[in-house]
């Protein structure tokens, strides 16, 4: 009799490994303990059929492919690769980040201020210094979208900076020109994707026996 324990678990553990999610998300998600998850791919106990029907969708295949053993060079037909998103830990220390960029903008100005001097360009540069920041967390962390969505506020705030800090020559504004220019370029730059080398060895492999039997005609 096939035992489904060992099944189940190691294409739990596959596919929560393809999809890059931790033990921790998969269980918030399906609303159940990280230890649960941890005993289904330890194969010490089994979801519940609502339980798999729900892993199922989260995944993207069906509730057969979950009880079938599948060979290790294997993918799930269905499985639908999901961006990374950043994790509960990994937000809360970008936000601590940012947060300490205007901590020392505010004291910086305090403490200038207590001198008599009102500088103000502290609050205006702060904001591409975060952008930065955010910018290298969410590269690490982080999918595309999160990275573009950084980069474009760095291009805008770093334009209103330079205008604001320099507003007395007249070309100034040009600087706002040049940030659209690199915000289109960084749009086209984030388009483009890198060739799926996959499809490419299996149309060859494809090949092969077409040409194998027309040796064997000849």
């Amino acid at each position: 009799m096939t035992d489904y324990r060992y099944i189940i678990a190691k294409n739990l553990c596959d596919l929560r490994v393809k999809a890059q999610l931790t033990q921790a998300e998969v269980a918030g998600r399906l609303s159940y303990s990280d230890k649960a998850v941890s005993k289904w791919e330890r194969a010490e106990s089994i979801p519940d059929v609502a339980v798999l029907k729900a892993i199922a969708d989260m995944y993207g295949v069906t509730v057969d492919y979950l009880l079938t053993e599948h060979e290790k060079t294997e993918t799930p037909p269905e499985t639908v690769k999901r961006p990374r998103r950043m994790t509960r830990n990994q937000v809360l220390i970008t936000l601590i980040a940012l947060f300490g960029i205007w901590f020392i903008a505010v004291s910086s100005f305090a403490a200038c201020y207590a001198y008599g001097i009102i500088a103000w360009q502290l609050f205006v540069w702060a904001a591409p210094v975060s952008a930065v920041v955010a910018l290298v967390l969410c590269c690490v962390w982080s999918g595309r979208g999160m990275c573009f969505l950084c980069t474009s506020i760095l291009l805008w705030t770093l334009a209103a900076a330079l205008f604001l800090t320099i507003m007395r020559q007249h070309t100034i504004w040009l600087v706002f020109v040049a940030a659209a220019i690199l915000e289109v370029t960084t749009m086209l730059g984030f388009g483009i994707r890198p060739p799926k080398r996959g499809k490419k060895k299996e149309k060859k492999d494809k090949k092969k026996p077409a040409d194998e039997v027309g040796e064997a005609d000849e």
